[in-house]
C-alpha cells in the first residue's frame, strides 16, 4: 500500500472512530441538542437503536481501516535470473551485502555504502559511495572497486553486473597512532 493510500485510510478511520463515539453518545441521551442529534430524530421519534448500530458499524470499519493504515508489510525485491539448471531469486538486500563485502576488501576503502537497483530491462546497477583513505590515488580505489564488485557478484551469484558507479563521498581524516 501506498504512503498517500495509508494516509486517507487512517484519515477514515479516524472520522469514523469520531461518528461512532457521537452516534453512541447520542444513542444513550449523552449528547445536548444539537444539528446531529436532530437529523437523527425523524417525527420527534428517537431512533436511538438506528444510531447505535450505525454507531457499531462505523467503529468496525474504522478499526479495519486504522489497522491497514498502519499495517506494515515491507515486501522484499526479488532478482530473479535464468540459468540452465533453472531460475535463481535473491534478494536486493543480498546482493547489495555482497557489493558491500566485496569492497570493503578493496585497500584505501574506510567506509561503504551500497543501493542496487535490478530491472528487467536495463539489468542490474550497482551505486556504491565510499569514504576513502587520504593516501590513496581515488581513480586507482574507483577502478578497483568497479571490478571486484562485478567480478564478486558474477562468481557468487552468476549474474552480469551492467555498471557498478562509484562515489567518494568522503576522504578519512589521518589517524594518528600514539606513542606513550
Amino acid at each position: 500500500m501506498k504512503v498517500w493510500e495509508r494516509l486517507i485510510s487512517l484519515l477514515a478511520g479516524i472520522i469514523l472512530v469520531v461518528l461512532a463515539v457521537t452516534l453512541t453518545l447520542l444513542a444513550f441521551g449523552q449528547a445536548g441538542p444539537t444539528i446531529l442529534e436532530e437529523l437523527v430524530r425523524i417525527n420527534d421519534n428517537p431512533i436511538n437503536l438506528w444510531a447505535l448500530e450505525v454507531a457499531i458499524i462505523a467503529l468496525i470499519l474504522a478499526v479495519f481501516l486504522i489497522q491497514m493504515a498502519l499495517r506494515m508489510r515491507r515486501e522484499e525485491k526479488t532478482v530473479i535470473y535464468q540459468t540452465q539448471f533453472g531460475e535463481i531469486r535473491i534478494t536486493v538486500s543480498a546482493i547489495e551485502n555482497l557489493a558491500l563485502r566485496a569492497c570493503k576488501k578493496v585497500r584505501g576503502v574506510r567506509d561503504a555504502h551500497v543501493g542496487v537497483r535490478a530491472d528487467k530491462l536495463t539489468g542490474l546497477d550497482v551505486y556504491i559511495e565510499v569514504t576513502a583513505s587520504p593516501d590513496m590515488a581515488i581513480p586507482q580505489i574507483k577502478a578497483e572497486i568497479e571490478s571486484k564488485v562485478s567480478d564478486y557478484i558474477f562468481e557468487t551469484v552468476g549474474m552480469h553486473v551492467n555498471a557498478v558507479k562509484v562515489l567518494v563521498t568522503k576522504i578519512a581524516a589521518e589517524t594518528r597512532t600514539r606513542v606513550e
